[in-house]
């Protein structure tokens, strides 16, 4: 599997401990990886999410190698392709179409905490007006997606 950016604010440290001993033991066990750009996404700042990822990081964070690359190719032609140029910038340079490149060019399944939405050509010259979510793109390249619950229910992960 691959992951998304994990989020501090919503399985914080001090009441969710789990959530990240979890994560932990399945990086190490190899049952999930994420791209070194989630892993430059969050640990520049000196936070619990920061620490726990420099912790992680020879376990967790993987780089992109060429078929990755390739993937992510095709990614940034197909959103450049449906989806208005200001939501595509703000997408193709963060970490998430690495996720997915990632996930497509190894056969893994994507985790995000983002949920899929409707989406209309009305935006100009006939494209996908609106915020690039993981899921759709997912779908786009059929790669597929679970929510983070799902994962740690598979997983057998509890929270405290």
């Amino acid at each position: 599997m691959s992951t998304s950016k994990p989020t501090g604010a919503i399985y914080a440290f001090d009441i969710a401990p789990g959530f990240w001993e979890g994560l932990s033991r399945m990086a190490e066990r190899r049952a999930i990886c994420s791209s070194v750009l989630v892993y430059k996404e969050i640990a520049d700042s000196d936070d619990e999410l920061a620490h726990w990822a420099n912790a992680n990081k020879s376990v967790l964070f993987v780089q992109p190698d060429e078929v990755t690359q390739d993937a992510y190719r095709e990614i940034a032609d197909l959103v450049e392709r449906l989806y208005e140029p200001q939501h595509v910038q703000k997408f193709l340079s963060g970490a998430d179409p690495w996720v997915i490149a990632q996930a497509k060019a190894h056969n893994l399944v994507v985790v995000t905490m983002e949920a899929r939405r409707y989406e209309q050509n009305h935006g100009r010259a006939g494209k996908i007006a609106g915020k690039i979510q993981i899921p759709n793109v997912c779908e786009k390249v059929s790669v597929a997606y679970m929510d983070t619950f799902t994962l740690l229910r598979n997983e057998r992960v509890v929270l405290r």
